[in-house]
């Protein structure tokens, strides 16, 4: 029996193969909308873009790769890793969870490392688009596949192989390369879920951004001739011996239209605490008239969003992360990007509502995750009355669906980052029609103007 590289070689090559139908086109580009719409809006965070600029001005500057934001260029592994974290940052990005009820990965992301690979190989529309398909059905594979979280790592940890296939993709390694390709990746190491538990951390934001940029490396490394461990998943010491795991399929087709957008910039199993809070905010005239709330769920939601730090988290990454902080934000106000500033944190008011917020898991809940994402909230008033809601699905969920004006609005208000008024309609319509584009200029140019120079450099 081949071992399991050999097959998603074999995969990988028919996927891309194979023709984009209309369909496939009006699904991929509603996920590429939502996630450059994501992408625009991490470009509001400042100092991020700072810390980005510090990395581009050090060894490899100006080496033919645009780093997003700080109008510079550096080597193509700095672009992969920093440009991907944008596409999280925000944490507008969309999610699939494994029908399956194994892993969960953020498609979203990917479309970050499309767009760098665009610019960097020169593709058209057309191509870039195979190329989001082709990384979108290889990560919805492995999280049908995978859950590494389960075994204490992070829940994109095996994107280091699917970005390495994809790569190895577009680099047009043949023959047995793209084997090697996934067995340096494996070499490389697996991606620990610590920056999720205890004490959330912003490197929460970069963990696929750093499988991303070994997937790259071993790709590169492939290329030159480099090879690997063999068996690497499902050998004595492979990825099937430390994630929790079940058979892979390749036969059947992941369906990409289960892929869930999110409204509010938060946690994906916050969307639907978020959305039952705000159902319950008209009632509520503010956090003086809550003396309590009892927030009930599935289990893997508190897994993920109560932590150690969710009742006082100290970053970004663990604001967007802690279910009481997202819900806290909710019962008072439609939630904003900058809602989990530090700033907007120190507010006393809403860190003592925290604090009023308990989350318990209801045993029936996690029993119906997935395909649910259920959340009953009771909030007790300072007068005594208790008013609660609940919700199945959080608003983007298929059942619940953003249409393609949602997704459009989406776009245009988060394009004030990078573009003009003028200019807004005219990206919208080029993502609306990517598979006609002769280059991607119109949407890698608005990400590389430096955002970073204050007033001199702000889109009017």
């Amino acid at each position: 029996m081949a071992d399991l590289e050999s097959e998603l070689a074999r995969y990988t090559r028919q996927l891309t193969d194979r023709r984009l139908t209309e369909e496939d086109l009006h699904t991929l580009k509603r996920s590429v909308i939502d996630s450059y719409a994501g992408i625009c809006a991490s470009m509001a965070d400042r100092k991020l873009l700072d810390e980005f600029r510090r990395v581009a001005m050090g060894p490899g500057a100006g080496s033919g790769s645009a780093v997003w934001g700080v109008g510079r260029e550096s080597d193509i592994a700095d672009a992969v890793f920093l440009n991907t974290i944008l596409a999280r940052r925000s944490d507008l990005l969309n999610t699939y969870i494994s029908p399956n009820g194994m892993g969960g990965i953020h498609p979203s992301d990917n479309v970050a490392l499309a767009l760098v690979l665009a610019d960097w190989l020169k593709w058209n529309g057309h191509q870039f688009l195979k190329s989001v398909r082709l990384l979108f059905y290889l990560s919805a594979v492995f999280a049908d596949h995978y859950d590494p979280e389960e075994s204490g790592f992070d829940h994109d940890a095996a994107a280091v192989f699917w970005t390495a296939l994809a790569v190895g993709q577009a680099l047009g390694l043949s023959e047995t390369r793209p084997v090697e390709a996934q067995r340096i990746a494996g070499g490389f190491g697996f991606t620990s879920n610590q920056a999720a538990v205890g004490e959330v951390t912003d490197w929460k934001h970069c963990t696929y951004a750093s499988c991303a940029a070994r997937g790259l490396a071993a790709a590169r490394l492939a290329q030159a001739g480099f090879t690997g461990a063999q068996r690497v998943y499902q050998g004595e010491y492979g990825a099937d011996r430390f994630f929790r795991h079940r058979e892979m399929s390749l036969g059947s087709e992941p369906d990409l239209t289960r892929i869930i957008f999110k409204r509010w910039p938060a946690l994906f199993y916050c969307q639907t605490p978020i959305d039952v809070a705000l159902d319950l905010s008209p009632g509520i005239d503010g956090a003086e008239d809550i003396r309590a709330v009892t927030v009930e769920t599935y289990g893997r939601a508190i897994r993920n969003g109560v932590t150690a730090s969710a009742s006082h988290p100290s970053s970004r990454a663990g604001r967007t992360h802690s279910l009481p902080y997202c819900v806290a934000t909710a019962l008072l106000k439609p939630v904003e990007y900058s809602d989990f500033d530090a700033g907007r944190a120190r507010d006393p008011q809403l860190r003592q509502l925290v604090e009023r917020i308990d989350v318990t898991e209801d045993s029936a809940m996690t029993q119906r995750f997935p395909p649910a994402t259920p959340c009953r909230i009771s909030v007790t008033l300072s007068d005594g009355d208790v008013v609660r809601r609940e919700r199945d699905f959080s608003r983007g969920d298929p059942r619940d669906p953003l249409s393609d004006d949602d997704v459009s609005a989406k776009l245009l208000g988060n394009l004030g980052q990078v573009a003009s008024t003028t200019d807004r309609g005219a990206i919208l319509t080029d993502l609306w029609n990517l598979e006609r584009l002769e280059d991607l200029s119109s949407l890698s140019v608005p990400l590389k103007q430096d955002l970073t120079r204050g007033a001199e450099g702000s889109v009017p």
